[in-house]
């Protein structure tokens, strides 16, 4: 019964709904299985909404550690290997009282263990694990040995080379690229970039946008830890000739993290990228995707609708993917067949069925579309829209009585007409069964460590649109070890949406010019992505020159 009610709690809390929790409490009868952990599994759910779930159950306050700082005089109460045998962080001494972090709260032998330890009375707060083991390397300077273990590494890896027995699976070899892939994970780096040069190979983390430079290899190493790469990504080794692509399960922690692996021939030899895909922070839902709440029931209305056109728009990298996947978890797919046409295939979702698109074989979008309508479905989502055939397609489908998902590549929603009709598609067909456009950027968010209150001249705010005579409240990041020294830490989508109204539908149909379409799009309520991101300014999530970089992109 105690599980049952945790389920029913998940559903009170918004978390699932109740058809999820039939197919969760089904796969755990056959499993046995905790259930957090089959939702998380299936993807139904993330490990941040169970653990704050979980905490209103048992009554505990639920913490955000990136947010919340950490008392030193706390730290040595609680020796390392208990606080990662235990799963909890030491936070802060109240009158004689040790406040610490757990990811099961409920643990009493692990709190009897800490009180005895630290011979104090322990007061629980809850925190997902990732926060905790994250936590746990920052605050135990396990940053610094990682840096001394993977030196140590590259050195044994030269030694082995120089001496002839470097291989694959050599230990050196293996330890060199585990140490890089968690140090890009734990930098929650999106990709790994492996860039060969004369004399050295360069690594260099993709962070919040930007490529940051990680600890240089020696040339020596490029062909055993390329090697490396491929033994476990299952690509072919002999092959340096030709592009090749493939995927890895990584271990962290507790969990899988995803990798999708790219090789190309370059000059000095084969450059790597490897994109990160940690599906433990990636199952966002509409509420978590930065939506505003007017903008929040216009997807949730669209979604709801028996057929029509639903776009993602912005630039690559945008996160116009993950935007998709939200509005699917939002699908109702237990009672609606939904089919996708992927490239690749990032993340796995319950009660839906995925294809991954192949080119070579003759499987395009176009051609995965066309057998998609004879497969009965309800929901279709086509990975990109590339080609005037695939778009023509996709209208036609929502035209008879299909509600599909796509992303198109541009500036903004209502130039995603104009993208439309240079594609060859008619105005009064994308009047007739465009539905919704959301168009984004990704923004960097101001590090919570650093972030202070900046007094912006005049000159300042009117750059970037805002009036002087405002005198609105603004925030900059000064630069912390958090964040690096950027200011910055994280990044969040900013949007800009367009519901095609009847009178929106109506301009769309005659040709109306992109400055006429706006008007009509403005009336019909679109925010745009100017406006939007001085909200997010004043409310201090970005700077002054982050609107001014969204700006300029735009």
């Amino acid at each position: 019964m105690e599980k049952r009610r945790v389920g029913e709690l998940l559903v009170d809390a918004g978390v699932i709904n109740e058809h999820q929790l039939e197919i969760a409490l089904a796969e755990q009868k056959r499993t046995g299985g905790r259930l957090g952990t089959i939702l998380i599994d299936l993807g139904l759910a993330t490990e941040e909404s169970i653990s704050r779930a979980l905490a209103s159950q048992t009554g505990v306050d639920h913490y955000d550690l990136e947010r919340t700082p950490v008392d030193p005089e706390a730290i040595p109460l609680v020796p390392e290997d208990l606080a990662r045998r235990r799963q909890l962080v030491p936070l802060r001494l109240e009158d004689g009282t040790l406040v610490v972090a757990m990811a099961n709260p409920t643990d009493i032998v692990a709190i009897d263990e800490l009180e005895r330890t630290a011979d104090l009375f322990v007061r629980v707060v809850s925190a997902s694990r990732r926060q905790i083991f994250a936590a746990i390397d920052r605050i135990y300077g396990a940053q610094a040995r990682r840096e001394t273990s993977l030196e140590e590494a590259i050195r044994r890896a030269v030694a082995e080379v120089q001496s002839g027995q470097a291989e694959s699976s050599g230990s050196a070899i293996v330890a060199v690229l585990d140490e890089i892939l968690l140090a890009a994970i734990r930098r929650e780096a999106t990709d790994v970039h492996f860039e060969p040069d004369e004399r050295v190979v360069r690594v260099r983390f993709r962070i919040d946008g930007d490529l940051v430079l990680a600890p240089t290899l020696p040339g020596a190493l490029l062909h055993p830890v390329v090697a490396r790469i491929k033994v476990l990504s299952g690509l072919d080794i002999a092959e340096t000739r030709l592009p090749q692509d493939g995927k890895i399960r990584f271990p962290v922690q507790k969990r899988r993290v995803d990798l999708r692996v790219s090789t190309f021939p370059a000059v000095y030899g084969e450059s790597v990228v490897i994109r990160i895909l940690d599906t433990s922070g990636t199952q966002k839902t509409l509420a978590t995707i930065g939506l505003g709440a007017r903008e929040q029931e216009r997807l949730a209305s669209a979604i709801k609708r028996p057929n029509g056109l639903i776009l993602a728009a912005g630039p690559t990298g945008s996160g116009k993917t993950t935007t998709l996947y939200s509005l699917l978890r939002a699908v109702d797919s237990g009672r609606r067949k939904v089919i996708t046409l992927e490239d690749p295939v990032e993340y796995g979702l319950p009660l839906v069925t995925q294809c991954q698109i192949h080119e070579k074989a003759g499987l395009s979008f176009a051609a995965g579309l066309r057998a998609i309508l004879r497969h009965d479905p309800d929901i279709v989502l086509v990975g990109e829209m590339r080609d005037a055939e695939t778009a023509g397609m996709a209208l036609r489908a929502s035209l008879t009585g299909h509600l599909v998902f796509s992303t198109i590549h541009t500036n903004d929603a209502v130039r995603t007409v104009s993208r439309l009709l240079e594609m060859g598609c008619e105005s009064f067909l994308i009047g007739s069964c465009l539905a919704l456009v959301v168009a984004q950027r990704l923004v960097r968010l101001l590090c919570p460590g650093c972030r202070e209150p900046h007094e912006a001249l005049p000159e300042e705010l009117a750059a970037v649109g805002i009036d002087p005579d405002e005198r609105r409240s603004v925030f900059r990041g000064k630069g912390c070890n958090r964040c690096n020294g950027t200011g910055t830490r994280g990044r969040e989508a900013l949007f800009e949406v367009l519901e095609v109204t009847p009178q929106v539908a109506q301009s769309i149909s005659r040709g109306a010019p992109v400055d006429e379409l706006e008007e009509a799009a403005l009336a019909s309520g679109m925010v745009p992505f100017r406006i939007a991101a001085h909200a997010k300014a004043f409310e201090g999530r970005i700077s002054l020159e982050e609107i001014a970089r969204i700006t300029t992109e735009h």
